[in-house]
């Protein structure tokens, strides 16, 4: 869990929720043009970052919490598009480690998912080459030689080397992760198999690290390919106690400043790497690092955040994903976590970011396309446009508008390509109350705790000149499916 501030946000007052009567009104225009195109959203663009004791089978009374079987939580996952999943946080670095039959485990349950994996091995206070080039080495064979794995095996090199955490004086310097990460890279290509990804720095701060990573003429050349990830962590709204306020926090998360934040962040991290031929990802964020803060990190307001958050980085990045953290066995509902309890469980239940995090993905299947948003009354309102694999087009719409300030958006899309139909799926709660932990639905319905779910598009609408118009209510996201 990362515990440097990135991005700077200050909390902004807000007032409670208005009546009805209150809410203004604001007519936007929104304009997608399929002759500018990005490169393809990676497929495993969306994913989740589990804490290391969360997955060992001696904290989950001897059961094994992800494996090859089918279950609840595999179910909920694959629903909502995760297509990667890291092992590492803080207690990563720390004693017990895994064990190779909770290894095994993991190796399973993402190859059920149809995802990737990053394993994190420790490179501080624990740091020992040997026995864990040992375990990567029953790691590799479990997924290539036991199993037939799709999957690479991709190894990290420690969490956060530049974070102390709770251990006084165990963070390390650039030159000494970057020693122990050499050590390690070689080792499991000479000692393993030549195909083995290494992946870091993992760290909290940004962007020594990485940006010294990057310039190491060891990996300019033939290396290069080496490198899984070229990696950072990002908490965008800071300290979770430094909210003061239920109503500041939900304004952190909800602040149209934030798109900016979230752009100067990726300049800084990823913008060198990328240009050099470097995959980047953010394999842990999430909205506030020491995430439990009721009404806040676990509330409507952080899935408004969480699918604004995602849709923007992929939308408008070079960025090859990240994932979203979860805290540990405990944290569960209170927390900052998309689903919950974390753990061995019968039954699931989605929580405020995996909403967030679902309707990000849901349509977000291709390449991002030129959006050009009119808004003369400067609505919080953000769009995302992108041309689908399958030859539609989708816009991904939030109103971040909610309480006194709220604002129902009339909005008229003009396609980029030639459709006749239109049909809209709408993220909203109940109450269109941003500090609610329930009550949201997706398409009509919410998702069951067996991860099952039976919303989904709206009938669909015939255009009018080419264009598509309809109503945001505040505190509310759409998606708009053009074909």
């Amino acid at each position: 869990m990362c515990r440097a501030r990135n991005g700077g946000l200050a909390a902004v007052a807000m007032l409670l929720a208005a009546p009805l009567f209150a809410q203004s009104s604001a007519s936007i225009s929104i304009n997608l043009d399929s002759t500018q195109l990005r490169s393809a959203i990676p497929t495993n663009f969306l994913g989740l970052s589990l804490e290391m004791s969360s997955i060992e089978a001696a904290n989950n009374n001897g059961a094994a919490w992800l494996s090859g079987t089918s279950t609840a939580y595999s179910t909920m996952v694959q629903k909502i598009g995760v297509g990667s999943i890291r092992i590492g946080g803080n207690s990563s670095e720390r004693q017990p480690y895994a064990t190779a039959q909770d290894g095994a485990n993991v190796d399973a349950f993402v190859n059920l998912i149809g995802g990737e994996l990053i394993w994190t091995v420790p490179v501080k206070q624990f740091y020992n080459q040997s026995s864990s080039v040992s375990y990567v080495s029953g790691l590799y064979n479990d997924q290539h030689v036991t199993h037939s794995y799709s999957f690479p095996t991709n190894i990290e090199v420690g969490n956060e080397p530049d974070n102390s955490e709770d251990v006084s004086g165990s963070a390390i310097s650039q030159s000494t992760w970057q020693s122990r990460y050499d050590g390690f890279s070689n080792a499991f290509r000479s000692q393993i198999n030549s195909g083995i990804l290494s992946t870091g720095p993992s760290t909290a701060g940004c962007c020594t690290f990485s940006t010294d990573f990057i310039n190491d003429a060891t990996y300019q050349g033939s290396l290069k390919s080496t490198i899984g990830y070229v990696t950072s962590h990002t908490y965008p709204a800071g300290d979770a106690a430094d909210f003061g306020s239920v109503s500041a926090g939900d304004a952190d998360l909800l602040a149209s400043s934030l798109d900016a934040a979230y752009q100067s962040y990726y300049n800084k991290f990823n913008d060198n790497a990328s240009n050099n031929g470097y995959n980047v990802r953010i394999e842990e964020t999430n909205s506030a690092y020491g995430g439990s803060n009721n009404g806040v990190t676990n509330s409507y307001a952080a899935a408004l955040w969480a699918m604004d958050y995602f849709c923007y980085m992929a939308y408008n990045t070079n960025l090859a994903g990240m994932n979203l953290h979860t805290g540990p066995i405990g944290s569960d509902a209170g927390s900052y976590n998309a689903i919950s309890p974390v753990g061995a469980a019968s039954s699931y239940t989605l929580e405020g970011p995996g909403y967030g995090l679902w309707a990000y993905h849901y349509g977000s299947q291709g390449q991002p396309l030129a959006t050009t948003v009119s808004n003369p009354s400067n609505a919080n309102v953000a769009a995302y446009g992108l041309l689908e694999s399958n030859g539609g087009e989708t816009v991904h719409i939030i109103n971040k508008t909610y309480g006194s300030g709220a604002v129902n958006v009339t909005a008229t899309i003009t396609p980029g390509g030639t459709y006749t139909q239109a049909a809209v799926i709408v993220l909203k709660q109940a109450n269109n109350d941003v500090t609610a932990q329930s009550g949201i639905t997706f398409g009509g319905a919410s998702m069951n705790s067996d991860g099952t779910w039976t919303g989904g598009y709206g009938s669909p609408s015939t255009l009018t000149n080419g264009t598509f118009t309809f109503t945001l209510p505040a505190a509310q996201a759409a998606i708009v499916h053009f074909f």
